[in-house]
């Protein structure tokens, strides 16, 4: 579907994992002896259809993943996770025709999310990777009182890989930055805000998110036990 396209992949890897605690980011600790990060890496290489990866990288660990990944664009993070995307997207040698972004502490996705993503976003321009939510949703505004529990059907988990056009998002951010925009929490809120409609890619539950020490106990068993 996507041949002849260009293919250009972010790994953000900038955060300071304070939710994570301990000295060391989350993205570096090892899995199996081997930083998370790169375990996250590894599916995409697997696949080789990147024509250039950039890898938004925490300061402190610059020279060490300059090291490991000697083929891949380096760039230092920013401050907010929408800085460090944008600093991603500018980093390219090349501008791609498509842009995968994906966060580095999830290293459980499938190559058919990957493939599914590149082919929405050739498609449609965005996409974003979602689950269905098994659990009650609940809306509280002040945070201790509910004010509303909605129809938990009309709602997804949002994951990453997030793709887009390159254009689509490089203008998606532009324009926030111009409003004074600066906190967005994911790609896909910035393209919303211009009106181009996100298409849905359906994840899965193993697609964990990494933030706590107990995510990265029970990814130490989904490997040990080959669930993966």
């Amino acid at each position: 579907m996507y041949q002849g396209a260009s293919l250009g992949f972010i790994l953000l890897m900038g955060g300071s994992g304070n939710r994570f605690g301990g000295d060391t980011p989350k993205q570096f600790v090892k899995l199996k002896g081997q930083s998370l990060y790169l375990h996250t890496l590894q599916v995409f290489l697997n696949l080789s259809v990147f024509d250039e990866i950039v890898l938004v990288c925490h300061p402190d660990w610059i020279d060490v993943v300059s090291q490991e990944v000697p083929f891949a664009t380096l760039v230092v993070g920013g401050s907010t996770r929408q800085e460090s995307s944008y600093l991603g997207l500018k980093a390219f040698k090349r501008p791609p025709d498509i842009v995968m972004v994906h966060d580095a502490v999830r290293p459980f996705l499938s190559e058919k999310i990957v493939r599914e993503n590149i082919e929405a976003a050739f498609i449609h321009g965005a996409a974003d990777t979602c689950i269905p939510s098994a659990d009650t949703l609940v809306r509280s505004l002040d945070g201790k009182t509910i004010d509303e529990i909605p129809k938990r059907d009309e709602f997804l988990r949002g994951q990453t890989p997030q793709t887009f056009r390159y254009q689509i998002l490089m203008d998606a951010h532009e324009s926030a930055r111009r409003s004074n925009i600066h906190s967005v929490s994911d790609d896909c809120s910035l393209v919303l805000r211009q009106k181009v409609p996100v298409a849905v890619v359906l994840g899965n539950e193993r697609n964990i998110k990494i933030t706590t020490p107990l995510d990265l106990l029970i990814s130490d068993y989904l490997v040990s036990c080959d669930l993966v």
